[in-house]
């Protein structure tokens, strides 16, 4: 019976830790995501709907563009595609994966891959737009999130990185001064 408790608590604990960081990435900072995204858009998320394809599910989220940052592109509103969602009865959730509210405001680094814009970085390329004392800020909320040094290859466990937490327009402004590099 003591060896079967024992077993149970070793799963439980796996299973806990596993749940508290289920998503794990490596940190690239602000200039490396700016370079590497093809548009970067501060917005209003306008409307989502998910669907299935090939056996997993997909959420479509419409996005109107306020500000183009970085990047061309011709119509005021932009589609960004992420794994998971929910279809009916059915949901599928993709650890990390930012919800993207309908109302909110958002600043978006996104990629183009097999002809759909995704988050860059699944999490790290998205920062929800809130307003605090009547100043606006971009923030990027990494709790449950596990982040790893791309030089040490080791899991960050400085928490000071965990959010990321800008004045908006400063924080539009540093992105277009990246972007001209």
């Amino acid at each position: 019976m003591k060896r079967l408790s024992l077993t149970f608590l070793i799963a439980f604990i796996f299973l806990s830790v596993h749940q508290l960081m289920a998503l794990t990435v490596e940190f690239i900072g602000l200039e490396r995501m700016t370079r590497e995204s093809q548009i970067i858009i501060y917005g209003k998320v306008i409307s989502s709907y998910s669907v299935w394809e090939d056996k997993s599910i997909y959420t479509y989220t419409t996005i109107e563009i306020k500000e183009l940052i970085k990047g061309e592109y011709k119509s005021q509103k932009i589609v960004v595609k992420q794994m998971g969602g929910t279809v009916g009865y059915i949901s599928q959730v993709v650890d990390g994966t930012p919800k993207l509210e309908i109302g909110k405001e958002v600043v978006l680094f996104l990629r183009d891959w097999k002809g759909a814009y995704w988050i860059h970085s699944i999490v790290l390329g998205y920062f929800q737009v809130y307003e605090e004392n009547g100043k606006r800020y971009a923030v990027n909320s990494l709790n449950n999130v596990g982040l790893v040094d791309p030089s040490t290859k080791k899991l960050i466990t400085d928490v000071s990185k965990l959010e990321n937490r800008f004045e908006l327009y400063t924080f539009i402004q540093s992105i277009k001064n990246l972007a001209q590099r």
